[in-house]
């Protein structure tokens, strides 16, 4: 696969996926009411990340100068990947039924464990953090910024 082949196909699937998470954000209800809501950030990341494949597909298209390089393959790399792509489209998917802070330590875990090797697996730090940084993101929001993250079936 050429550079610029890669090069399109990574922009139409990141804008494919903008676009997805741009429709599941827009069903995150509001908890308070305010001009801001639980669905900003994911709303304001899956803008940004539209608006880059955008300029990235017409980038591609417009280049004068050839990129027919070929790179060599890494099965690790694509499957690296496309098990990322996975876990977000589960996390995704758990989100509003299951609650920011479950959803968010279960998605960490698993992401940290799939992209570390054997030489720096460490399952009970991998825990540690995936535990920590939800609660701790959750408490900020509601909290600090009085803007409660949706909470689940679970009620936390």
């Amino acid at each position: 696969m050429t550079n610029k082949q890669r090069d399109l196909l990574t922009s139409v699937i990141f804008l494919a996926f903008g676009a997805f998470m741009m429709s599941c954000a827009v069903g995150i209800r509001k908890t308070i009411a305010s001009d801001v809501g639980s669905g900003y950030v994911p709303m304001f990341i899956a803008g940004c990340m539209i608006v880059v494949s955008i300029a990235k597909l017409i980038i591609t298209l417009t280049r004068k100068v050839p990129t027919d390089n070929i790179k060599p393959k890494s099965d690790d790399d694509l499957i690296g990947g496309i098990g990322t792509i996975v876990l977000m489209l589960l996390y995704m998917a758990m989100f509003q039924p299951v609650g920011f802070v479950l959803s968010s330590a279960v998605y960490l875990f698993a992401q940290i464990l799939w992209l570390s090797d054997n030489t720096n697996r460490k399952p009970v730090l991998f825990a540690v953090i995936a535990v920590a940084v939800p609660l701790a993101v959750d408490l900020l929001f509601a909290y600090v910024i009085q803007m409660p993250l949706p909470q689940g079936v679970f009620g936390f």
